[in-house]
């Protein structure tokens, strides 16, 4: 299990997220980071942008999407939350 942060942007749209999202939302983003946490390099998870030496990945699930970078090996960043307004 890797180590993270929160990036500054990823909590604002977390605090927004929240104000709006039901128990089942909460729940759902939840489980979804805590399965990036368990295994960054998840199937489903596609390339954002190419930079060999930073890359960073974008993971949806259901109608959230992640994206996230793993700076270090145990360790992720999570970077922005993506959902429908």
């Amino acid at each position: 299990m890797a180590d993270y942060v929160l990036s500054r942007q990823f909590l604002e749209d977390m605090a927004a997220f929240e104000k709006s999202a039901s128990a089942r939302d909460l729940k759902s983003l939840e489980e979804i980071l805590a399965a990036i946490v368990q295994n960054p390099n998840l199937p489903g998870r596609v390339p954002s942008f190419y930079d060999p030496s930073l890359p960073s990945y974008l993971y949806r699930s259901g109608s959230l999407l992640i994206h996230y970078r793993t700076p270090r090996p145990g360790l992720v960043e999570f970077l922005n939350l993506f959902w429908p307004k």
